[in-house]
Formats: structure tokens, C-alpha cells, sequence
């Protein structure tokens, strides 16, 4: 028996890096509302764990149909033959916590493989993968990065590149990004100054006229192999996930051919395939995702692709669409979670 688990906060404990820790609400509601997620790819004969098994029945009903997965809570996970843990992502919180509830250690990463994963999930991972993704494709493709330990050295890249987005190595979805154009005001210097204090150094981009954010995922096997799972093409307001697309392979390589040749996208696809074991071979395996973008040439003459705006070192809601995509000949489809007094998935037709 695997048992599945969703820890929706997990890049919020990557952040804080602690054994134990008071999420904030709306990740404890989210956890909560959706921790039936993992049954949409679980096997028969999987456990999901849940903190409340009646609700988490319901919620999953109109998505599970046919399947055999067994929802449990954490009281449960003592009596349980497991014999795999697959969660969302692995931070050292939830593995305390699974300890802590009669989880058998050898079920769990060690502390230094976390540490491993942690280091390897900031976003300072985004700068050698970038260098290796575009090496002789430079006029087709953007993207670059810098990382800084002082205000000095980040004012310094400002004042060159002028119109910069500052990102804190480690963050939540959304949260630990400022845009600046010119110079940094008091407020945007203090939060760069707390990001260096806590998390040694701040990330400084170029700042891109954006057209279309979509992904690639995979999943890293134990033997170093990578196998890519498929596109998501998502939507986000203010840096904040809304939805994916649920379409076909074919359909959403289309989409994006409008902008981008599917000649370029395949390549920076094998790119990855080939670099990523050297990245992550043996500190992780598991389920992640690529963070991409189509930007507008400044020339505003075409479209250039860039092909690793973010790393993510866990399962994604890019995952979650691949997992809901509808057969060919079916109405594409928008995946979204909204909250209307709680959290819940809800799937449309496409227009």
C-alpha cells in the first residue's frame, strides 16, 4: 500500500525549513478542502490521507469514480501496511510529522536527503539550468538570473538592467516577489534586506512582457531516468495559480505552436530530459515540474521562449490536469479552484 499525501504548504516549509510549524490558514483550509487530490493517480489499494474522511468522500465523488482508494486520517497511519510514502513534495515539517503519527523511519527520507531537496528547490537552481537549456539557442530563447548577498551587488545589477523582479530563494506560490523599475523604494529595500538576513541572498530577473505561462512536467524515477508526463498550460493573476487547460497532448502543443515552434518546445523537452538527472541523481526522485514562459520580443517582432522560470521539486496542479485531461474528441476543458466557504476543483467546458 502507497500512502498519498497532499501538503499544499510544503513551499512554505521549504521557506522556514522547520520540524515544526503553524501554517497559515488558508494552507491548512486548502490541505483540508482538497486533501483527496492524490486519488485521482493513486492505484487501487492506495491510502490518502485526510483530515476528514466523510468530507474528503464527497468532495472526490464526481472525480473517482471506479476507484478503490482508501481515505485515511492521521490516526489511522499506525495500523496501516505501508510500504511507500508519495506526497505532494518532502519537507522536513511533513516528514516530523509523519514520524510523529507512526510512520516507520525507513519509509522516510533522512534529514540530509531533505536538506539535499531543499537546496536543490531554491530558485538558484533556475541559473545553471538556464545556461544549459539555452547554450546555442540564445536568439530563440530568455531568461537569466542573478544571485545576490548584499544590497550593493543588487543595486548594482538595478541599475543596469533597470526594470528587475526580485525573488526570495525559497517561497510560496505568489508570495516572495517584488517588481521595481528604477530603484528600490524603503519598502521593496526592506524586504530585500529580510530575504538576505533569512535566507542568505536575494534572486534578481530581467523583467519580461509576458504572453503565455505554461509548463512541462515530469517524474524522476529512483535509476536517474526522467520521464517527461506533458504540457501545462496554466493561468495566473498577480503570480497566483487559477487554472489549467485540460486538453490533449496535440491540442495544447497547437496552442502553443501559435507562439512557439513545437521544434523548440521538443528540444528544450529533451534538454531537460538530459540534464536533470546530472541536477538531481540520487538526492531526489519523484514527480516535478518547469515553470515556463512565452515573452514578446522588446522589438515586439515574434516571440521568444523562456524555458525555466521556476523549478519545482514536487507534484504540481500541472500534474493534477494531466491526471483529468479528457480523451481525444472531447471539449477541452478548464481545471480551477475556487473558494465559495470552502476550497473545491471545478472543471468547465472551455469557450
Amino acid at each position: 500500500m502507497d500512502l498519498h499525501v497532499f501538503n499544499p504548504e510544503h513551499d512554505i516549509a521549504l521557506a522556514h525549513n522547520r520540524r515544526h510549524l503553524t501554517m497559515p490558514h488558508a494552507a491548512q483550509e486548502l490541505r483540508m478542502n482538497l486533501g483527496w487530490i492524490p486519488a485521482l493517480w493513486a492505484s487501487d489499494g492506495d491510502a490518502v490521507l485526510v483530515d476528514d474522511i466523510a468530507f474528503a468522500i464527497k468532495a472526490s465523488s464526481g472525480f473517482i469514480k471506479g476507484k478503490d482508494v482508501l481515505f485515511v486520517t492521521w490516526n489511522d497511519l499506525p495500523e496501516l501496511p505501508i510500504d511507500h510514502v508519495n506526497p505532494w513534495g518532502w519537507d522536513i515539517t511533513l516528514r516530523t510529522a509523519l514520524a510523529e503519527h507512526g510512520v516507520t523511519a525507513h519509509l522516510l527520507p533522512t534529514e540530509d536527503k531533505l536538506s539535499a531537496v531543499r537546496k536543490l528547490s531554491s530558485r538558484l537552481s533556475t541559473i545553471p539550468t538556464l545556461s544549459f537549456l539555452r547554450d546555442g539557442i540564445q536568439d530563440q530563447t530568455c531568461g537569466k538570473a542573478r544571485y545576490h548577498e548584499s544590497l550593493d551587488a543588487l543595486s548594482d545589477t538595478l541599475a543596469e538592467w533597470q526594470r528587475v523582479v526580485l525573488k526570495s530563494p525559497w517561497s510560496s506560490s505568489g508570495r516572495g516577489i517584488r517588481y521595481v523599475d528604477g530603484e528600490m523604494n524603503p519598502s521593496v529595500k526592506g524586504w530585500a534586506q529580510r530575504v538576505i538576513q533569512q535566507q542568505g541572498g536575494v534572486m534578481v530577473e530581467p523583467y519580461y512582457n509576458k504572453v503565455r505561462d505554461f509548463g512541462m512536467e515530469f517524474f524522476m524515477h529512483e535509476n536517474g531516468e526522467v520521464e517527461y508526463a506533458g504540457l501545462s498550460l496554466f493561468h495566473t493573476v498577480n503570480n497566483v495559480y487559477t487554472g489549467n487547460l485540460l486538453a490533449p497532448e496535440e491540442e495544447k502543443r497547437m496552442i502553443l505552436d501559435k507562439w512557439i515552434p513545437a521544434s523548440l518546445t521538443d528540444m528544450i523537452r529533451d534538454r531537460i530530459c538530459t540534464y536533470i538527472p546530472t541536477m538531481l541523481h540520487p538526492h531526489y526522485a519523484g514527480p516535478l515540474g518547469i515553470d515556463m514562459m512565452v515573452v514578446s520580443r522588446n522589438d515586439q517582432q515574434g516571440f521568444l521562449l523562456h524555458p525555466c522560470v521556476e523549478i519545482n521539486l514536487r507534484r504540481t496542479m500541472g500534474h493534477v490536469a494531466l491526471a483529468l485531461t479528457p480523451p481525444e474528441g472531447q471539449s477541452q476543458q478548464l481545471m480551477s479552484i475556487e473558494h465559495k466557504g470552502n476550497y473545491f476543483l471545478k472543471i468547465t467546458t472551455a469557450d
